[in-house]
C-alpha cells in the first residue's frame, strides 16, 4: 500500500478495482477484516438455517409446540404414511415424568391428540388418544416427545378437576402402530394412566402391518385389549383392500399366531363389489388364519359407507352367517358392531 494514497489522497483508493480495495484494507486492518468475516459468514448461516426452517418452525424445520422441551417431529387403513421424528437425546429428563415446563400449544392441536372423557357404549366414560399427528411439516410426524407430554398435562387435569375416566382408546385416522417410537408412548400411556386414573383400562385399536417390529410387539402388553383390523382371507384381497403387497398378510398371520396374545380382539368389515372379502372362499381363509392367531374375541361389520371405491354393504344375513361360521370354527365369541 502507498501512504500516500492511504492518507494524503483518499479519493485514490476509492478509485482502485473492487477485489483490490478489498485487499488493501485486509492488508492495513488484518484483525479487524477476520472479525468482520466470521460475524458475516456467522449471520449468513443463521439465516440459511432460519429459511430451510421457516415460519413457526425450529431446529431442523420441526414443529415447536412446547417451552422448554425438544419437539423434533401413516392412515388407518393400512396405507404407508408419515415418518416419524427421531426419539430424545439420551441423558434428557422423561417427558411423561415431569411436571414443569407446562406445554404450550394450541388448544386445537392438543384436543387433536387427546379427546374426551365422552360416554362410548360399553366402555364407560372414555378418553381418546390419536398419537399419529402430522406437523407442518408435510409427512414428518410428531415426535413421541410432543405426545407423550401432551398425555401427561391433559390427563393429570383431567384427573385434578374430578373428572371420571374408566377407559383410554388409542388409536385414530392414521394407525397408532405406524408412529416408530409407539412402543415409548405406550409405556409412558400406561405409567400415566397408573398415576392419575389406576383403575382406567387401556385399549388400542390399530392394524397388524407393524407388529413385527419387536417394540411394536412388546408395547402390545401394555394393553388390557388390543383390537387389530385383520379382514381379508387372501393375499389378492389384502392387496387390494390395503394397497400393500399381498406378501404382508402372510408375514402378519405368521407374527400374531407366534405372539399368542391373550388380550387380542379381530376386527373385519365385510364388503362386496369390486372387493369382495364376504365370499365363502375368502371367509373360510379368513377364519383358517385366526385358527393360528387365536384371538379371544371377534367383531364383524358391514360399513354403511364403504372406504372402498365401488364396494358396499353386505346384506345382514351373509354378516349372520359369517358370525355363526367363526363361532363354530373358532368356538371365540362374536360381536356383530356398528362402525
Amino acid at each position: 500500500m502507498v501512504p500516500g494514497e492511504a492518507q494524503g489522497a483518499p479519493g485514490a483508493l476509492l478509485e482502485r478495482p473492487l477485489a483490490l480495495r478489498y485487499l488493501i484494507l485486509v492488508a492495513a486492518h488484518p484483525l479487524r477484516s477476520s472479525i468482520a468475516l466470521l460475524a458475516l459468514g456467522a449471520a449468513f448461516w443463521r439465516a440459511w438455517q432460519a429459511c430451510q426452517a421457516g415460519l413457526g418452525l425450529g431446529l431442523d424445520g420441526q414443529l415447536v409446540t412446547i417451552k422448554g422441551a425438544d419437539v423434533q417431529p401413516r392412515r388407518a387403513d393400512g396405507a404407508h404414511q408419515a415418518r416419524s421424528a427421531p426419539t430424545n437425546p439420551p441423558g434428557r429428563p422423561h417427558p411423561a415424568m415431569a411436571e414443569a415446563p407446562e406445554p404450550y400449544m394450541s388448544t386445537s392441536l392438543r384436543e387433536s391428540i387427546v379427546t374426551g372423557p365422552t360416554e362410548a357404549n360399553t366402555l364407560g366414560p372414555t378418553l381418546f388418544v390419536t398419537p399419529c399427528q402430522e406437523s407442518f411439516r408435510s409427512g414428518v410426524l410428531l415426535s413421541q416427545a410432543v405426545i407423550v407430554t401432551t398425555i401427561a398435562s391433559t390427563i393429570r387435569e383431567h384427573s385434578r378437576e374430578g373428572k371420571k375416566v374408566k377407559t383410554i382408546m388409542v388409536s385414530g385416522e392414521i394407525d397408532p402402530l405406524q408412529h416408530e417410537d409407539f412402543r415409548q408412548i405406550s409405556e409412558n400411556l400406561k405409567d400415566i394412566a397408573k398415576k392419575w386414573f389406576p383403575k382406567a383400562r387401556l385399549h388400542l385399536i390399530g392394524f397388524p402391518r407393524f407388529i413385527d417390529s419387536p417394540g411394536r410387539a412388546v408395547a402390545l402388553d401394555y394393553f388390557h385389549e388390543v383390537t387389530l383390523r385383520l379382514e381379508a382371507g387372501t393375499q389378492k384381497t389384502y392387496s387390494a383392500m390395503t394397497g400393500e403387497k399381498g406378501e404382508v398378510l402372510k408375514r402378519v398371520n405368521s407374527t400374531l399366531a407366534r405372539l399368542d396374545l391373550g388380550n387380542l380382539v379381530i376386527r373385519a368389515r365385510f364388503v362386496r363389489g369390486d372387493i369382495d372379502n364376504s365370499t365363502a372362499s375368502e371367509v373360510r381363509g379368513w377364519i383358517k388364519s385366526l385358527e393360528a392367531v387365536k384371538p379371544a374375541k371377534v367383531e364383524i361389520s358391514t360399513p354403511k359407507k364403504s372406504p372402498w371405491a365401488k364396494t358396499k354393504a353386505i346384506t345382514a344375513t351373509r354378516l349372520k352367517e359369517i358370525g355363526a361360521e367363526v363361532e363354530e370354527k373358532l368356538g371365540v365369541p362374536v360381536e356383530t358392531i356398528e362402525e
